[in-house]
C-alpha cells in the first residue's frame, strides 16, 4: 500500500509517516520510481507508535521499544530490554502521579462547588 493509504488506515499524516521513518521506525519498501510501499505489519507499527506517543514516550523511546520488543527481538541484549521497561515503569509511574494530582484538583474543586452551592 501506498503512503495514503497508509495514512487512510492509521490516522497518522502523511507527514508524520515520513517523520517516523526519518526516525528509523518505518522501513517501507521503494518502487522502482521511489514510491514508499507499505506492508500490513506496518498498519500495527504506526497504531503502536501512536500509542506509545499518546503514553507520553518519545519518539525516541518508542522507536527503541518497537526495536526490542517487534523488529528484533532476538538482537536485543538483557541490557536493552532492561533500560526500555525501566522506561516503561518510570513513564506508568509518572502517570500515576498526574491521575492522582488529578483526583486531588477534582475532589477540591468538588469542595469549592459545595461551598458556592450553600453560601446562598
Amino acid at each position: 500500500m501506498r503512503i495514503k493509504d497508509l495514512s487512510e488506515r492509521t490516522g497518522a499524516s502523511p507527514r508524520m509517516l515520513r517523520h517516523y521513518e526519518n526516525a528509523g521506525v518505518l522501513t517501507p519498501r521503494r518502487d522502482p520510481n521511489g514510491y514508499r510501499q507499505y506492508g500490513e505489519a506496518d498498519v500495527k507499527t504506526v497504531h503502536d507508535i501512536r500509542c506509545l506517543l499518546a503514553c507520553g514516550l518519545s519518539l525516541t523511546e518508542a522507536a527503541a521499544l518497537i526495536h526490542i520488543a517487534c523488529t528484533a527481538p532476538q538482537s536485543a541484549t538483557d541490557a536493552d530490554r532492561a533500560e526500555v521497561l525501566a522506561q516503561l515503569d518510570e513513564r506508568a509511574r509518572q502517570l500515576d502521579a498526574g491521575i492522582e494530582r488529578l483526583r486531588t484538583e477534582k475532589a477540591s474543586l468538588g469542595k469549592l462547588r459545595n461551598e458556592i452551592a450553600t453560601a446562598s
